[in-house]
C-alpha cells in the first residue's frame, strides 16, 4: 500500500509544483528577454533570498518533517514554537543581508532588489513548516491548494511587471506578495493562530528544539552556500551579465531537480523512509531500491538530452545572446544525477539518524566549493561558476551515495554495470551516427539504450496489485 500510495500523494504535489514552475518559466523567459542586466539582478537577489530563507529555516524543516511523522510531539505546540524561532532568525538575516550588500558596494536600487527578494523567500520558511505537517500526515492536496494559487497570483503579478517595463524594484515586489498570501491561506486552513505567547517554559523548550536542530542547521546552511555561493563570485568577476547567463543556464538544471528533490524525495518518499527504517526494515530496503533504480534511468535520458540541445535550447527559449551559456549549462547537467541520487541517499541517512556523518559530508563540500570558486572563477568567470558547482555535487554526492550503497545496498553490481553499459552504449551510437545521419537521428539514436534502461526500471504502477 506504501508504494502505491506515491503516485496519488506525488500527483498533489506535481499539481502545485507544475502551476508554479509554468509560471516561473514564463517569468523567466520573458524577463531575460527584456534585459540580460535587469535578469542578472534577479538571479543575484534570489542567491541571497535563498540564503536568508535557509538561515530563516534554522535547518529544522527536516526534523519537523520526520517528528511530525513519528508523531512524538503534539503539533501546534511544536509548529508555533519553531514558527517564533524562525521569525526572529528571519529578521537577523534580512539585516545581515543588508550589511553584506553594502559591504560588497552594490548600488542602492540593487540593494532594494536584493532585501525585497530575501524578504519573500524568508517568509517561505515560515509556510514551510505548515506543509511539512501535511506531508507527514498525509495531505499534500492541502498543501496544493495553497501553494497553486498564492504563486499564479505572485508571479502573474511579476509577468505584467515585466511585460509593462516597471523598474526592477516593483518587479522584485512579486516574491513578496506570493509569499505573504501562501501564509494567508495557511493561516485559513489551520483555522487558528499558530503562535502562542512565549512564557519562561516555553522560551526553555524553544532553545532546547534549536539545540536539538542544530546539525540540521548546519546541514541546511552548507547545502545552500556550496549550491549559492558561485554566483556571488561571478557578479564579481563577471557582472550582471555573466549572471544572467548563468541563471539561465541553470534554471533548467534547478527545475528538474527541485521537482524530483523537493517534490518526489523529500515531499513523499522521505516521510516513507522515515517511518519505515522504524517499522519495517525490508521495506525501507526495497523502497529505496525501486526509487534508486528509478532515479538513475530517469536521470541519464535527462543529462544526454541537455548536453546536446544546449546550444538550441538556450538561444531559441532566451534569445541569441545567452548562446554563450551553452557550455555552462553543459558543464552543469550531471548535477541533475547528483541532485537525484544525493538527495535520496541523504534522505535515508536522515531516516536512518547518520546526521553527524552527513554533516561531515557537506562541511567538506564547502571546501571544495571554496577551492573551486577561488581557482576557476577568475580565470573563466561563467564556465568556471558551473564547473564549481558541478566538482562540489560530484563530490558530495560521491561521499553520500557510497555511504548509502554500502550500508543499504539499493543496488547491486550487475545493476550498476547495466546503467554503465546504457550510458556508454547511448555516447557510442551517438558518435557513430552524427558523421553520417541528420543530428536529430543520431541523438534519438544515442537515446534509445537509455530510454530502454528506464522502462526496465520503471516505478511500479498505481494499479499493481
Amino acid at each position: 500500500m506504501r508504494l502505491k500510495s506515491i503516485p496519488a500523494r506525488l500527483g498533489y504535489i506535481l499539481g502545485a509544483q507544475w502551476v508554479r514552475d509554468l509560471s516561473w518559466t514564463l517569468f523567466t523567459i520573458l524577463l531575460a528577454r527584456r534585459s540580460p542586466d535587469i535578469m542578472g539582478q534577479i538571479v543575484l537577489a534570489l542567491t541571497y533570498g535563498y540564503l536568508v530563507k535557509t538561515a530563516a529555516d534554522v535547518g529544522l524543516n527536516d526534523y519537523l518533517l520526520s517528528t511530525f511523522a513519528r508523531r512524538d510531539e503534539r503539533p501546534m505546540r511544536l509548529l508555533g514554537e519553531v514558527t517564533w524561532l524562525k521569525l526572529a532568525v528571519l529578521f537577523l538575516a534580512l539585516y545581515a543581508a543588508w550589511l553584506i550588500t553594502g559591504w560588497q558596494q552594490y548600488g542602492s536600487g540593487l540593494r532594494i532588489v536584493v532585501l525585497c527578494i530575501a524578504a519573500g523567500l524568508g517568509m517561505d520558511a515560515l509556510a514551510d513548516s505548515f506543509f511539512a505537517l501535511c506531508q507527514a500526515r498525509g495531505r499534500q492536496d492541502v498543501e496544493m491548494r495553497i501553494r497553486a494559487p498564492a504563486a499564479l497570483i505572485g508571479i502573474g503579478y511579476g509577468i505584467v511587471a515585466v511585460i509593462a517595463g516597471w523598474a526592477p524594484m516593483a518587479i522584485a515586489l512579486y516574491k513578496p506578495l506570493e509569499s505573504g498570501l501562501c501564509i494567508l491561506f495557511c493561516l485559513f486552513a489551520l483555522g487558528r493562530n499558530p503562535l502562542p505567547r512565549l512564557r519562561l517554559e516555553a522560551l526553555k523548550d524553544l532553545f532546547h528544539k534549536m539545540r536539538s536542530g542544530l546539525i540540521f542547521t548546519g546541514m541546511a546552511a552548507c547545502a545552500m552556500f556550496y549550491n549559492k555561493i558561485n554566483v556571488i563570485f561571478l557578479k564579481k568577476y563577471g557582472g550582471n551579465a555573466d549572471v544572467a547567463g548563468y541563471g539561465v543556464a541553470w534554471e533548467t538544471i534547478e527545475g528538474v531537480s527541485v521537482l524530483v528533490s523537493s517534490a518526489l524525495l523529500g515531499k513523499v518518499i522521505f516521510p516513507l523512509l522515515a517511518s519505515l527504517w522504524k517499522e519495517n526494515r525490508r521495506a525501507f530496503t526495497a523502497l529505496a531500491g525501486q526509487t534508486t533504480r528509478t532515479l538513475w534511468a530517469a536521470s541519464l535520458p535527462l543529462i544526454f538530452l541537455i548536453c546536446v540541445e544546449s546550444d538550441r535550447f538556450l538561444t531559441f527559449v532566451y534569445g541569441p545572446e545567452y548562446g554563450r551559456a551553452t557550455l555552462a549549462q553543459q558543464l552543469l547537467t550531471p548535477c541533475l544525477a547528483t541532485a537525484f541520487l544525493h538527495n535520496l541517499a541523504a534522505y535515508a541517512m536522515i531516516s536512518m539518524r547518520r546526521f553527524k556523518l552527513l554533516f561531515g559530508f557537506y562541511l567538506s563540500g564547502v571546501i571544495v566549493n571554496l577551492a573551486s570558486c577561488f581557482l576557476l572563477i577568475p580565470v573563466k568567470p561563467l564556465a568556471g561558476a558551473a564547473l564549481a558547482l558541478t566538482a562540489t555535487k560530484v563530490w558530495v554526492a560521491i561521499l553520500t551515495v557510497g555511504f548509502f550503497q554500502w550500508r543499504v545496498r539499493p543496488m547491486s553490481a550487475s545493476q550498476w554495470a547495466l546503467a554503465l553499459a546504457a550510458a556508454c552504449a547511448c555516447v557510442a551510437i551517438w558518435q557513430a551516427l552524427l558523421p553520417v545521419a541528420p543530428r536529430e537521428l543520431a541523438e534519438f539514436g544515442g537515446l534509445l539504450p537509455l530510454l530502454a534502461l528506464f522502462w526496465l526500471w520503471r516505478p511500479p504502477s498505481l494499479f499493481e496489485k
